[in-house]
């Protein structure tokens, strides 16, 4: 994802320079490199590193922090304490506790924007197109279908293991609570665009319900995230949790506790990152928002769609999750975000705008009644 923001950053941004910072400096060249244009470098950075990264940051218009959610906190406060202004693709479980950085993001004069990916990110978009065309906003249904191989980075199977463990806890927020709900529940059957089509998706742990609620209000009641991936995943996913190989639960092996999850992940990433990666790649959204206007019921749909496989071939999840973060941080960088403090995409950018950059790059936001 962080590659493929640095690709569309290379092809598409006036910046002067754009670094790319990581703890493995020879891929970070070897980006450079393949990129060249003359205004790309490699720096090494350790994100586990607070204070190290702040002094790196120092100086720069934006950072896009597009680590995985472990090291979410350390890189938001490093952004603050170096003033410079902040975008994440989300962090699952960081959430509350970036948004309790606004007070210290305002004095430090930085706009940090929590979740500039797909979703969270273009999804907190399409809802906020949806409630400027309310008088109230009711209800925010968002889901998503992600059809990849299991593991692409060690990252990408962090995320599957943790939507779908049952040691995970996952909410929706309804009239001013989150609500805890298991594993593998709330299925509801949702269209998407094509290749996908209809498929069935569950609850799962997303941002969006810690920020649509904050930042749209017209007295939203109801935001939920349901997800799913492709049919040979969630098999997989239902029979790992049945064995509790996803949860908390520690395994005796040649007189050594190990942890069931941790053995896990570390057999599909050795032997099976790339099971369920067989058929097309896609990854896809669709938001539904309930609310009044004019006195009337009304329920508007929104879904986005993007090249197929035969144009771009396994990169779905990485350009519909780097591109958007790309967009975010030029518009970052360009001011375009007057607010500062601890923000979501919905309280930063103006959807139609985004959008059109994204049609730009191929990725297309429409009503389901187009």
């Amino acid at each position: 994802m962080g590659s493929e923001a640095t690709r569309d950053l290379a092809r598409t941004s006036d910046f002067e320079e754009i670094v790319i910072a990581d703890a493995d400096l020879q891929r970070a060249q070897a980006l450079a490199a393949e990129l060249g244009g003359g205004r790309l470098r490699a720096l090494q950075a350790d994100a586990s590193d607070e204070v190290g990264l702040t002094e790196k940051l120092r100086g720069f218009d934006v950072v896009a922090n597009c680590t995985t959610y472990h090291f979410g906190m350390n890189v938001i406060r490093a952004a603050i304490a170096a003033r410079v202004n902040y975008l994440d693709l989300g962090g699952l479980f960081n959430t509350p506790r970036q948004l309790e950085l606004d007070e210290l993001a305002r004095e430090a004069g930085v706009t940090a924007c929590l979740g500039c990916g797909a979703t969270p990110g273009v999804t907190n978009l399409m809802a906020r197109y949806a409630a400027d065309q309310l008088d109230r906003v009711d209800e925010v249904h968002i889901a998503f279908a992600s059809f990849r191989s299991i593991a692409p980075s060690p990252g990408l199977l962090d995320t599957v293991l943790d939507e779908f463990s049952p040691g995970s806890r996952r909410f929706f927020w309804q009239e001013g609570q989150f609500i805890e709900v298991p594993a593998f529940s709330g299925a509801k059957q949702v269209r998407f665009s094509d290749p996908v089509g209809e498929m069935e998706v569950y609850y799962v742990p997303h941002s969006e319900t810690h920020t649509i609620h904050r930042f749209i209000g017209k007295g939203v009641r109801v935001v939920d995230v349901r997800g799913t991936w492709g049919p040979g995943i969630m098999r997989a996913l239902r029979v790992f949790a049945d064995l509790g190989l996803t949860g908390e639960q520690e395994i005796q092996f040649n007189d050594q506790a190990i942890p069931a999850r941790k053995f896990l992940r570390a057999h599909i990433l050795e032997h099976a990152a790339d099971f369920g990666g067989d058929g097309e790649w896609a990854f896809l959204l669709n938001v539904q928002v309930l609310g009044q206007r004019n006195g009337r019921s009304l329920q508007l749909e929104y879904a986005t769609r993007h090249p197929l496989q035969a144009e771009w071939g396994t990169a779905a999840t990485a350009r519909m999750t780097g591109i958007p973060a790309s967009i975010a941080a030029q518009k970052l960088a360009r001011e375009e975000v007057s607010k500062k403090g601890v923000l979501a995409p919905e309280a930063c950018f103006e959807p139609q705008s985004f959008f059109a950059a994204l049609a730009e790059r191929g990725i297309i936001v429409e009503s389901t009644d187009a």
